[in-house]
C-alpha cells in the first residue's frame, strides 16, 4: 500500500511538470489496479475529445447549417414565399445576397438568403454553409440597397470567417466529456461523438437523427451568447470589404447601424455601434489613400441604390426595436 501511494505521490508532484497526456501515461505503466486503472482510462477519454477539434468536413457543415436554417425558419415564423409579391421580395434580397457572396472566399457555397415574416424584431442570422436570413422588422427600416447589402455582407462574413463552426466545434468537445463522466452514456448521440473522437474527429449528422438534434441543440444554446467582440469586427471588416468589391457605400451600412437602439448590442461582449461606425470609417479611409492604385477606393463612385418596388411587400417603413442580432 505504501509503494503504491509513493508512486502516486511522486506522480502528483510531476503534474506541475508534464503534461495531463505524459501523467497519464506514467500512471498507466505503473498498474496500480482497481479504481486507479479507472480513473486512468476516464482520463484517456477525456483527452481523447480534443480530437473532436477539427475543421468540420464540407459534409457535416452543409448538415448542420440546413438544421440550423430550418430551426431559424421556424423561430422567425416562416419565410415569406406566399404569392408573387412576396417570392419578387426573396428573388431580390437572393440577387443582392449573391451577389456579394460571389465576392467572397468563399463563393462555392450554396448561399441561400430568405426574408422572415417577423416584424417585431430588427434582426439578421445566418448558419453555417451559406444560410442567411433577414426578417421583415429589419427590412422596414432599411432606407436603400446599400443598407441591405450591409445587413447582408455582415452575415455572410461570419459564415465566411465560420464563428458558428467554431462554437459547433466547442459543443462537440464539451458533450463528449460529459459523456466520458458519466455513469452511463445518456445517448446514441453521446456515444457517436466518443467514437469519432477516437477516429479522425468528423461526425455524420445525416446517418442519426438523435446526434443532428443534440447538436443542433447545443448549438443553438451557444448562439444564445452572442459573438464575441473581435468575431463581430472581424465580420464587419470583411462585410466593408465585399460591399467595396460590390461598389456599395459603407457609410451607408454604418448610418443604418447608427439607427439601432442600444449600445453594444444585446450582448455586452459585442461592440458600442460607435466602436463598429469608427472601424467602417477608417477602412474606408485606408482604402481611400492606398499607395497601391489596385486597392485604392473612388469613394465618390460607391452607390447606394435605390429599393425596387418589390419592397413594398414589407409594409410601411415601422421602426423596429433592438439592434440586429447575430445567429452564426
Amino acid at each position: 500500500m505504501r509503494s503504491r501511494m509513493g508512486v502516486l505521490a511522486v506522480t502528483g508532484l510531476g503534474l506541475c511538470l508534464t503534461s495531463c497526456a505524459q501523467v497519464t501515461k506514467e500512471l498507466k505503466k505503473a498498474n496500480l489496479g482497481g479504481d486507479v486503472n479507472r480513473v486512468v482510462a476516464a482520463s484517456e477519454k477525456v483527452q481523447s475529445c480534443d480530437k473532436l477539434k477539427v475543421e468540420p468536413a464540407i459534409q457535416e457543415e452543409y448538415a448542420l447549417g440546413s438544421a440550423l436554417a430550418i430551426h431559424w425558419a421556424q423561430q422567425g415564423g416562416g419565410l415569406m414565399l406566399a404569392g408573387a409579391a412576396e417570392e419578387r421580395l426573396s428573388t431580390y434580397v437572393n440577387t443582392v445576397g449573391r451577389n456579394l457572396a460571389m465576392q467572397s472566399p468563399r463563393p462555392e457555397l450554396n448561399w441561400t438568403f430568405g426574408v422572415l415574416k417577423d416584424t417585431k424584431r430588427f434582426n439578421a442570422l445566418s448558419a453555417p454553409a451559406g444560410y442567411v436570413f433577414v426578417t421583415q422588422g429589419l427590412l422596414q427600416g432599411v432606407d436603400n440597397e446599400a443598407q441591405l447589402a450591409g445587413v447582408l455582407a455582415h452575415e455572410i462574413a461570419h459564415v465566411v470567417l465560420k464563428h458558428a463552426l467554431n462554437q459547433y466545434v466547442s459543443v462537440k468537445v464539451s458533450k463528449c466529456k460529459l459523456a466520458t463522466g458519466a455513469t452511463a452514456i445518456a445517448s446514441i448521440g453521446a456515444s457517436m461523438l466518443l467514437d469519432a473522437s477516437q477516429l479522425d474527429g468528423r461526425l455524420d449528422l445525416d446517418a442519426n437523427t438523435g446526434l443532428m438534434g443534440e447538436m443542433v441543440e447545443g448549438t443553438v444554446e451557444a448562439f444564445g451568447k452572442g459573438n464575441r467582440r473581435d468575431e463581430e469586427l472581424a465580420a464587419d471588416a470583411l462585410a466593408v470589404e465585399l460591399l467595396l468589391s460590390a461598389g456599395y457605400d459603407p457609410g451607408a451600412y454604418s448610418l443604418l447601424l447608427g439607427k439601432t437602439t442600444g449600445d453594444g448590442g444585446l450582448w455586452a461582449n459585442h461592440p458600442s455601434k460607435k466602436d463598429r461606425q469608427a472601424q467602417i470609417d477608417r477602412l474606408v479611409q485606408e482604402r481611400r489613400e492606398a499607395t497601391d492604385p489596385l486597392a485604392r477606393v473612388d469613394v465618390a463612385s460607391l452607390q447606394r441604390p435605390a429599393l425596387p418596388a418589390a419592397f413594398a411587400i414589407v409594409g410601411p417603413g415601422k421602426k423596429s426595436t433592438g439592434v440586429a442580432k447575430d445567429a452564426k
